[in-house]
């Protein structure tokens, strides 16, 4: 029983340093723990929101999460030396009388160590555990300190998202809009002018959202501020000027390309963790809104708009990923933010 307290005490410590170094050091993404706290809160939480993207329920989750995750690291170090103390009736002995420890002072005195704290009522009860007893509070400072560090560059990650969330919204409260806000009567330069800092911030949005994950989990309830709601706005806009608007006035692909490569390559990185589940497409835009600006349309790819395989597949990511956040195809088109 002693060796099993030893084997389940490392094995323990060993997967929590995993998942902490995996989460804060890899850039590849969070660990299994911290993967399945992260999806199983963000689920509870949609149920108490009933999916509904406006509810200010959601807007906790990304804090919560983050406590939760650290939380779980140091219960899980905390255990795990608990156990390993556990395995030997004289690993801690009282400073006092030289009296081996019980269960609940090795619960105190792993905690403690962990935290590198103490007041030296405990004392390791060899040489042996002199030396796990250093290899633990080394462990527990590294601990800390990471965690510290993981926090920052979420929250920067955080206001990155939003700062791009709002500039998107700012060039339109729909695709149509976007439309029309780019159009200066003869092409869409006005439009075209903000893709370098637009994709710029998209890039390195998506490169944030691949290295902590668990900025997906922090939602707005805001339209102007709801990042998947802006994208798959700007994204629709961006179909609408390759396959829609007539081939004169149409912008060139290349002039497109930093737009859509950055946008392909959010959808990428998003789609590693996802599976498309939806065949929610949205309604036929109201294409009389651009006539009425003087946009050009060819008629001849209104059809193929809707048909379009490569189109439609891109749609299914988008609305799966508006769905998983709580909106939907008629937030993308509605006219104006709350």
């Amino acid at each position: 029983m002693q060796i099993l307290f030893a084997v389940a005490g490392i094995v323990l410590i060993l997967a929590v340093f995993r998942d902490l170094v995996t989460t804060t050091l890899s850039f590849k993404g969070g660990g299994k723990l911290t993967t399945f706290i992260s999806e199983k809160i963000w689920r509870l939480f949609q149920l108490l929101s009933r999916r509904n993207g406006r509810s200010h329920k959601l807007e906790h989750v990304g804090h919560l999460l983050l406590i939760a995750i650290i939380l779980s690291w140091v219960l899980g170090m905390w255990l795990g030396s608990f156990l390993l103390l556990l395995s030997d009736p004289v690993s801690v002995l009282s400073s006092n009388t030289d009296a081996p420890a019980d269960a609940w002072e090795k619960l105190y005195y792993a905690g403690y160590t962990l935290s590198t704290m103490g007041n030296g009522d405990y004392k390791p009860g060899s040489h042996m555990w002199g030396i796990v007893t250093n290899m633990l509070a080394f462990s527990g400072l590294a601990f800390i300190t990471i965690s510290i560090t993981y926090i920052m560059p979420v929250l920067s990650a955080v206001i990155l998202q939003v700062k791009l969330s709002v500039l998107i919204n700012c060039l339109g409260d729909n695709p149509l809009q976007i439309l029309i806000n780019g159009w200066n009567g003869k092409n869409f330069d006005r439009l075209l002018k903000n893709d370098a800092i637009i994709s710029e911030l998209l890039i390195q949005h998506s490169e944030n959202h691949k290295a902590y994950p668990i900025v997906h989990y922090f939602h707005s309830s805001e339209l102007k501020k709801a990042i998947i709601l802006n994208l798959a706005k700007l994204d629709e806009a961006i179909s609408m000027l390759m396959h829609v608007v007539e081939r004169e006035t149409r912008p060139d692909k290349k002039d497109l390309g930093m737009f859509r490569g950055a946008l392909d390559f959010y959808l990428e990185v998003l789609q590693q963790d996802q599976k498309i589940t939806t065949n929610e497409m949205p309604a036929a835009p109201d294409w009389a809104i651009l006539e009425q600006e003087g946009i050009p349309l060819d008629y001849s790819c209104l059809e193929d708009f809707h048909e379009n395989e490569q189109l439609n597949k891109r749609r299914r990511i988008l609305a799966h990923l508006l769905e998983e956040d709580g909106w939907d195809w008629d937030t993308v088109y509605e006219k104006k933010n709350d």
